[in-house]
């Protein structure tokens, strides 16, 4: 088996994927959330229970809808489960010019210490990052690989200049207060919206995003069975697409699905992203309830530019809700999946 589980994180991201037998899969848990799903406590639970492990933990980079509910896991020791390695940069992974002294009180990292869980060991202990033309393939037990695509050496540089204040803004620091550093989507109100224009959204000139912690994303494809998933955490598409051009050469590239960067908004998910992959599954992951995603930019570029696509959706909502009409779906030549009370799993075996 090889599938991937949207779990119902909120306006977060909590990737439960796994791979191997169908009686006992391999595991890896990909970020969860601004806080820990229930239900991401019962698969723990019952992964516990059948003595099973969690081959790899991705904190894909310090923003509270990714990190804040990795540090219920830990302060709960992953709720009984052991863990073969945790993949997080650390401010001790950041390369760069010192700008400020002493580090302050970094809670993903005391705990990390603390619990005495195994991190970054696959890298070594040094960052997880692409440099040059490096660009790191890891063999996981049971047979998956991944192959790391983002961040480069220049983007943790960027990070670490603004490492307080970023940390600080994703409340990992106690005696910070927490404020968004997200920048404001485009303000469209989804209640009583008419019938998007697919055209005309998807031609809307495109700015990319420039945030530290968005463009530190560990981002990467994994790779199972002759199947390949990008898992595009929130990292830029530029990024990205010279990643796999690197990688590949000239693109489209196949993926069996493609988790859209930053919960597909419109400043990381751009015409020439689509374009550069062959996929026909393209996931979002959010309830949009703090930042109104996805944007409808970003739904319509990627209708406007796959060939066919499937759009899926861990939550119904009012943000995304729109496109569900079978006018747009047979005009268009798209479908759509949402997800229930349980996120939504694809299945790629």
């Amino acid at each position: 088996m090889f599938s991937v589980n949207a779990l119902p994180a909120s306006f977060g991201d909590c990737l439960w994927i796994e791979y191997g037998p169908d009686d006992a899969p391999n595991v890896i848990l990909i970020d969860a959330g601004p806080s820990a799903p229930a239900m991401l406590k019962e698969r723990l639970q019952q992964l516990a229970a059948r003595g099973g492990t969690l081959e790899l933990v991705v904190v894909t980079h310090v923003d509270a809808d990714h990190i804040g509910g990795m540090l219920t896991l830990l302060e709960n020791d992953f709720y009984g489960v052991p863990v073969r390695d945790v993949w997080f940069n650390g401010f001790r992974h950041l390369p760069g010019v010192e700008t400020f002294g002493e580090k302050q009180g970094e809670r993903l990292t005391g705990l990390l210490l603390d619990k005495r869980v195994a991190w970054n060991v696959d890298l070594n202990n040094a960052a997880c990052m692409i440099a040059d033309d490096n660009y790191p393939v890891i063999d996981l037990p049971g047979g998956a690989s991944i192959t790391l695509l983002s961040p480069d050496a220049g983007q943790l540089a960027r990070l670490k200049r603004n490492w307080i204040r970023v940390c600080g803004e994703a409340d990992l620091y106690a005696d910070v207060p927490a404020v968004s550093t997200h920048y404001d989507e485009d303000g469209r109100e989804a209640f009583g919206a008419a019938v998007p224009d697919v055209t005309r959204l998807a031609g809307e000139t495109f700015v990319e995003d420039v945030a530290e912690a968005n463009g530190s994303s560990i981002a990467f494809l994994i790779e199972y069975d002759n199947k390949r998933a990008l898992c595009g955490a929130d990292a830029f598409p530029s990024r990205l697409l010279s990643s796999l051009a690197q990688l590949y050469g000239a693109g489209p590239h196949r993926f069996a699905l493609v988790k859209l960067p930053h919960h597909g908004s419109e400043k990381n998910v751009s015409k020439e992203l689509v374009e550069g992959l062959d996929c026909r599954c393209y996931l979002f992951s959010t309830n949009g309830a703090r930042y109104k995603h996805p944007s409808q930019s970003a739904v319509a570029r990627v209708i406007q530019h796959a060939k066919r696509p499937k759009l899926i959706f861990n939550y119904r909502t009012e943000f995304n809700e729109m496109w569900d009409s079978q006018p747009l779906q047979t005009m268009y030549e798209y479908s759509v999946q949402y997800g229930d009370d349980g996120g939504v799993t694809i299945d790629l075996s």
